[in-house]
């Protein structure tokens, strides 16, 4: 009679997770050419994960030799997919933009288009052109006129990407802990969140 096959280590499966995390950024980077925002979700993963404990014994040398840049670099990709979402990886594919840079013209992309002057611009490869000529012109503008003050439901708009941002990170949160180890620290600081905004609400 054949025993029951013991389920795999936990340890095993980190270190299943991390090539899986590394195939898929290959794969990524062999399709894209630049950093796409799967990516930066993959580099998160085995970053937030400590995924790369099984390759290294610290993030700053994990980095270099497994996924071809720097710590810092790979902190500030991952921190542009915090803050500003998918949305820059794609206005990043088609046109050199820094997140900094982003940062300026963020108002102007919304619901995967770049506004320019009444104009949405889809974006997508066939309109790279268009696409980096809108960045520049949104820069220049911001540059030769000061930049304008956002409106109330630009800010607005911002916040509430934000917002999401933030419950989409707390759901993988839960659900990279399927024994539930970590769900009371997880749960403290939804309550503490919740707490906050009722606070600013009140």
């Amino acid at each position: 009679m054949n025993e029951p096959t013991n389920p795999a280590p936990a340890e095993d499966q980190a270190a299943f997770d991390l090539g899986e995390m590394l195939g898929r950024r290959q794969a990524y980077g062999a399709v894209a050419g630049r950093c796409s925002a799967a990516d930066a979700e993959c580099m998160r993963r085995i970053r937030d994960q400590k995924l790369y404990l099984h390759r290294a014994p610290a993030w700053d040398e994990f980095c270099p030799k497994y996924l071809g840049m720097s710590r810092a670099h790979a902190n500030r990709i991952i921190r542009a997919l915090e803050e500003f979402g998918p949305v820059y990886f794609e206005v990043a594919q088609l046109t050199r933009i820094t997140p900094e840079q982003f940062r300026a013209i963020a108002p102007a992309v919304r619901d995967r288009n770049i506004h320019l002057h009444g104009e949405a611009i889809a974006l997508i490869p066939e309109n790279s052109d268009k696409v980096a000529a809108a960045v520049a012109e949104l820069r220049r503008e911001g540059a030769t006129e000061g930049a304008q003050s956002p409106s109330m439901v630009e800010r607005l708009s911002a916040a509430q990407r934000r917002a999401d941002q933030a419950i989409a990170e707390f759901r993988r949160l839960l659900d990279d802990n399927p024994l539930g180890l970590n769900k009371p620290l997880v749960q403290s600081a939804i309550r503490q969140a919740i707490a906050d905004i009722q606070a600013v609400e009140r």
